[in-house]
């Protein structure tokens, strides 16, 4: 036998059926299996796929175009990851020179419509009576041990398996199978792991000393599995502190595999897949970034700061880790990292003998056609999924076969292992060569064990969020803890087992057929989202395709309103809120609100008031926005848009949400500068040239008082005359304009109904004050009877009944209301109040 090209035909009561059909990824081996034995034999009834790797889906489109009657069974995530390997598959033939590909775009478009998914534990008819069983194998996303019954007697097939927990997925789980055969790997059967810890630990350190060195990392891995597990693996230990911060590239096939990772979150491991239900990235963040484009890879190799690359292929043989291996190579700071199994023909394998190799000889790396100095840094690092010797055994034990057959290992692997298992198991065990034949013949199959499902609520509506909790009590009631795949509690709601309608071989000819098979997967996909969805059911803390009800008193629980932890409230927030540019985000615990700082609180989109009514119905905190502008980012966007050394003077009037700049020249054209900065932070600009008007001399920015010199002073009844003529257009004038006196001199103090109101004239002040030659001023006190009188005519319009009168605040302007009735009307009587005079309503 061999590792690679895994392709198994078993004949078993009058069906051929073929287990994996992979390819060989050796440039030295013949890449197709000899399907000629499948020919010899009668062709094929069937296709079993254990998962989704090369070497055991490769050859799929050429055995399926030869038998397209063959259904092929594999689940939902292989399914999903079978099509994207194929399609890079066809692409990488299509590209290479003087190569004829295997099979055509259409062959594996057929292919892929032959499939039929069947979920992990789901029992399912493929012929009259014969049931296959898939089993989670760990290994990978999606991997599969195959079980599959009949009455000449059950097969167990572990494809590839392991038996320890991943950073992606569950180690294999199976039950108390009773197999009669046993079909079993072998790879790694020959040694035992080294400790899965101490290999990350050793991951990380290369990683920081690639950080403190500022260099540049390409770690080659397998898009599927191996990659994922890395960018866990460094992930976590950023969070942790164990590993700097440090950019980690993600590129090739690796971002394909990650997407379809992210849309099977049954398929993961507990803490990932709860993590993608609740809508957020397992593998990318700040940190790590998916490359979207081929022009930023030399980008990211000539950046100054240190750089992680994670890309296939994992054996350096294509894809875009060769051209990074090319570049990093010849760096004394550069480090290629390998994670997995190095074909003897493959780049990464004479990168590995680098290791061994005199420390003074020549190193080259021929790699792209080119033959590349080596002076980086190469590790090993040991991540394989693979079950090793005692693990295999393991499995031997929990199913106790009668017969068992070693497969998918090197020759000297299986005879030793062979050995081991012979001496301390009962039954035989069989270590073929590639291509041979064995014959089993089982006169009193093994009994098996059958799941049974005696109860259900046979009803014939679809299951919805009005009435699951029937579902709920009945299975609670029925059959308390028992946990069950979706399959299975359909059947227990319907009554109805609908597997039969796959049992058709030709059914992809028979219209009314594939009506009905659609129908059924359509419901099974909407009872899978209810489930989901419902707080009545959960699912197994490691194995996510299989669900029990839950407890009254858990469910109870569950729906008491709960707070929000400050980590998982910030969590939600960010998220939430990551489309708008927003610089910080503050907690208010005792009020429970939220609040947003920008640098441009005015600017921001208003569509964010809807994203602060969804947050508040999410969560039932407050959002708000920190009004207060950033003085400094203002004045450093004034500054990119006009010359910093023509500005004389910046002032601020957060009032009314607007800013001056005072030029020191003349008849400067500044074009739309002023209409930029109102679209970026929603606050008007005025640029005012030397000489235009007067120079607000106010002491702060809510007091304006304007002054002039050199200009000749018009006498006083016709400076007012010029003012009353500037406001005659004007909703709101100065109700009283006075001439006064200060240390300076006289001015004209104009008094509106709040000062507020007058600061809003600021520009057209400023212009009177030059044109007269008067100093103007606005008082900073207010018309207390008008403002009560409005606050009254108000309260009148909108029906609002006051206990007494207003009373007024001068200490922040405010005007105080005691209400006897109409608060749902305030809101809107506070805002046009403010809009009149400038001042704010409360209610006492």
């Amino acid at each position: 036998m061999e590792v690679g090209g895994s392709s198994i035909l078993i004949k078993i009561n009058g069906k051929n059926i073929l287990f994996d059909a992979g390819i060989r990824q050796s440039a030295n081996k013949d890449s197709i299996p000899n399907f000629r034995d499948v020919q010899t034999y009668g062709g094929l009834d069937a296709i079993i796929i254990s998962h989704a790797h090369l070497d055991h889906i490769g050859c799929l489109p050429i055995i399926s175009k030869e038998y397209p009657n063959a259904k092929i069974y594999m689940n939902n995530m292989t399914k999903d990851l079978v099509k994207v390997l194929l399609y890079d598959s066809l692409k990488i033939m299509n590209h290479r020179d003087a190569e004829i590909p295997l099979y055509a775009e259409i062959d594996v478009e057929n292919t892929l419509n032959r499939i039929f998914t069947i979920n992990y534990e789901v029992k399912f008819p493929i012929f009259e009576d014969m049931f296959i069983t898939f089993y989670n194998a760990g290994h990978i996303a999606g991997a599969s041990c195959v079980y599959l019954q009949s009455p000449e007697g059950a097969v167990f097939y572990s494809g590839d398996f392991s038996v320890f927990s991943q950073r992606t997925v569950e180690g294999a789980k199976l039950p108390k199978l009773r197999p009669d055969v046993a079909i079993v790997e072998s790879t790694y059967g020959d040694r035992l792991h080294s400790n899965r810890e101490i290999e990350e630990r050793n991951l990380i350190e290369a990683v920081n000393e690639c950080i403190e060195n500022n260099g540049k990392m390409i770690i080659p891995a397998f898009a599927l599995g191996r990659a994922q597990e890395v960018i866990l693996i460094l992930k976590s230990a950023m969070n942790k502190g164990s590993l700097k911060n440090v950019k980690v590239y993600i590129d090739g096939m690796v971002r394909d595999i990650n997407r379809v990772y992210k849309n099977n979150p049954l398929y993961l491991k507990n803490f990932l897949g709860k993590k993608i239900l609740r809508g957020l990235s397992p593998f990318y963040d700040d940190n790590i970034i998916e490359i979207k484009g081929t022009d930023n890879r030399e980008e990211i190799l000539n950046q100054k700061e240190p750089a992680v690359i994670i890309s296939s292929s994992g054996m350096l043989t294509g894809g875009p880790s060769a051209f990074y291996a090319e570049k990093i190579a010849p760096m004394e700071n550069g480090y290629i990292v390998i994670t997995g199994y190095q074909d003897e023909e493959s780049p990464g394998r004479k990168i590995l003998e680098l290791l061994e190799a005199d420390e003074d000889s020549d190193r080259y790396l021929n790699i792209n056609s080119l033959n590349i100095p080596v002076k980086c840094k190469v590790k090993k690092v040991g991540l394989s999924a693979h079950a090793d010797k005692n693990e295999i055994k393991g499995v031997l034990e929990r199913i106790s076969p009668r017969n068992i057959i070693l497969v998918h290992g090197n020759e000297e692997v299986i005879k030793s292992l062979g050995k081991e298992i012979s001496n301390e198991f009962i039954g035989r065990t069989f270590t073929p060569a590639c291509g041979e034949e064995i014959t089993i013949n089982i006169r009193n199959p093994r009994k098996q064990l059958n799941k049974n499902f005696p109860y259900s609520l046979n009803r014939k509506e679809q299951l919805s969020e009005e009435n699951v909790k029937e579902l709920q009590e009945f299975v609670y009631e029925k059959y308390n803890n028992k946990l069950l795949t979706i399959e299975e509690l359909l059947y227990v709601w319907s009554g109805e087992n609908n597997f039969g309608v796959s049992q058709n071989s030709e059914i992809e000819h028979n219209t009314e057929k594939n009506s009905e098979i659609n129908s059924w997967s359509n419901n099974i996909i909407n009872f899978k989202t209810v489930i989901i969805n419902s707080i009545y059911f959960e699912s197994d803390l490691k194995r996510l395709f299989l669900f029990k009800a839950r407890t009254e008193d858990d469910i109870k629980e569950d729906l008491k309103p709960k707070e929000l932890t400050q980590q998982k409230l910030m969590s939600l927030a960010e998220e939430k809120f990551k489309e708008f540019d927003y610089k910080k985000i503050s907690i208010m615990l005792d009020k429970k609100e939220i609040i947003l700082n920008f640098d441009f609180p005015q600017g921001v989109d208003p569509s964010i008031k809807n994203i602060m009514q969804d947050f508040y119905k999410e969560t039932e905190w407050r959002t708000n926005m920190n009004e207060k502008i950033n003085n400094s980012s203002a004045e450093l966007l004034i500054k990119k848009l006009i010359e910093p050394t023509r500005i004389k003077k910046i002032s601020f009037y957060p009032e009314k949400f607007s800013v001056s700049v005072f030029l020191n020249g003349k008849n400067i054209d500044e074009g739309n500068k002023s209409k930029v900065f109102e679209e970026k932070t929603g606050w008007k600009l005025c640029i005012v040239e030397e000489g235009s008007l007067a120079v607000n001399n106010g002491m702060s920015s809510d007091k304006l008082y304007f002054e002039v010199e050199g200009v000749k002073v018009v006498e006083q009844n016709v400076a007012i005359s010029l003012i009353d003529k500037a406001f005659e257009n004007e909703e709101y004038k100065p109700y009283k304009k006075s001439v006064k006196t200060n240390e300076k001199g006289k001015y004209i103090e104009l008094v509106f109904i709040s000062p507020k109101i007058g600061q809003k004239f600021e520009e057209k002040l400023g212009h009177i004050s030059y044109e007269t030659g008067w100093s103007i001023a606005v008082a900073d006190k207010v018309n207390q009877n008008e403002l009560f009188n409005i606050a009254k005519l108000l309260c009148d319009k909108n029906d609002v009944g006051l206990k007494k009168n207003p009373s007024y605040n001068p200490g922040n302007m405010t005007i105080s209301l005691n209400i006897i009735n109409g608060e749902e009307s305030f809101e809107g009587i506070k805002e046009e109040f403010e809009k009149i005079t400038g001042c704010r309503l409360v209610i006492n």
